[in-house]
């Protein structure tokens, strides 16, 4: 294989395929980004066997070949070299030679025969979408998805679309995050798990918010296609839990909050919070809600005013879980929507119905 490229090109595909690449696998090819030159392209390929990035970038080529490459050297190495114009790559004697400006350094190539095939042809189902939007589901989603090994499922979000409606969920047993978006074309209803960190790995290849994407879904794959930029991840197996049954179809006590107030306030009190189980207390008045938290090393106490419908009310949270809500949500006012100190807590956005968070409240002492 020898072939030039732009050095910005390489540097910039490498930076997006070394997302896939093994951490650590008995499989050292794993650990490597392959490279295949053929006529005036170069493939850039990496996968985990979980998820899998494929980038093509313009090239002059002077002998086809493919070869593999240490990743995670190879993605250092070349962003070092961003500010040179072009790069000769050349694989012999198991090595790949980079040239540039009169230099030249080489790495480690082992052999793409054994390389793991992608499965690229997965056209069942589809559905079309604005990256804003997509983005915008993931982003307000995803962070509640589980990190525990224990239930697999549950590191992954469940996206159900129905008509031209796309549902995203995700859940870890403390929490819940549902968010709706319209999509602008679809092959038919679709329901599927998809590993969150998949997910959250697309988001960060949709860099124009007003360009649609397609997502193609088959029985166990997802893949989308972007700026030359191909992206499949496999699907999770099992029966994901029935959100629709979690979340309350009544409330007794509802309040409005400007959610910036809220935010701080919270974020404030989760200073002391972390002391204690980062555990904050909300005692929910008529025209106010006081919140605070106590540890060994002192306590924070503070008024926001609210508008409240319904019963006065003590409850607890993890502040963590209150914050990462809040973080996503971009209306200035929300609702907490509540019913006893230990039964679930809803938080929605108060003019916008495509999102909905529920937490757990936690346990105190009256």
């Amino acid at each position: 294989m020898k072939t030039i490229v732009k050095a910005i090109d390489l540097s910039n595909a490498v930076s997006k395929v070394v997302k896939a690449v093994s951490s650590k696998s008995p499989n050292q090819l794993l650990e490597g980004i392959k490279l295949s030159c053929f006529g005036d392209e170069l493939i850039l390929t990496a996968t985990d066997m979980e998820i899998a990035i494929e980038k093509t970038i313009s090239c002059e080529t002077f002998m086809e070949g493919q070869a593999v490459i240490p990743g995670r050297i190879f993605a250092d190495f070349t962003k070092k070299l961003e500010n040179e114009d072009d790069l000769e790559l050349s694989v012999e004697d198991g090595r790949l030679k980079i040239s540039y400006s009169g230099s030249e350094s080489f790495l480690q190539a082992l052999s793409a025969d054994e390389y793991p095939v992608l499965k690229k042809e997965v056209n069942k189902n589809s559905f079309v979408i604005k990256q804003k939007s997509f983005k915008s589901l993931i982003n307000k989603t995803s962070f509640a998805c589980s990190q525990d090994d224990s239930r697999p499922i549950l590191k992954g979000c469940l996206l159900e679309l129905t008509g031209d409606e796309l549902t995203c969920v995700a859940l870890d047993g403390f929490r819940l995050a549902v968010c709706k978006k319209s999509v602008t074309e679809a092959s038919g209803d679709i329901k599927a798990i998809v590993p969150s960190r998949a997910l959250v790995e697309i988001t960060r290849l949709l860099e124009k918010d007003e360009d649609l994407i397609t997502v193609v879904i088959q029985e166990n794959s997802l893949m989308i296609s972007v700026d030359n930029t191909v992206f499949t991840t496999r699907l999770l197996e099992g029966e994901y839990i029935d959100y629709k049954k979690i979340v309350p179809s009544s409330y007794l006590s509802v309040f409005r909050v400007n959610k910036n107030n809220m935010f701080d306030s919270i974020e404030r009190a989760s200073i002391m919070a972390k002391v204690m189980k980062n555990i904050v207390k909300l005692d929910i008045h008529e025209n106010y809600v006081d919140i605070s938290s106590d540890s060994e090393m002192g306590n924070v106490k503070e008024n926001v005013i609210i508008n409240l419908e319904g019963k006065d009310l003590t409850i607890a949270f993890n502040s963590k879980y209150l914050l990462d809500c809040l973080r996503v949500i971009d209306d200035e006012f929300i609702n907490f929507n509540l019913n006893t100190p230990i039964a679930p807590c809803v938080i929605k956005s108060y003019s916008d119905e495509e999102y909905l968070y529920l937490i757990l409240p936690v346990r105190i002492n009256a």
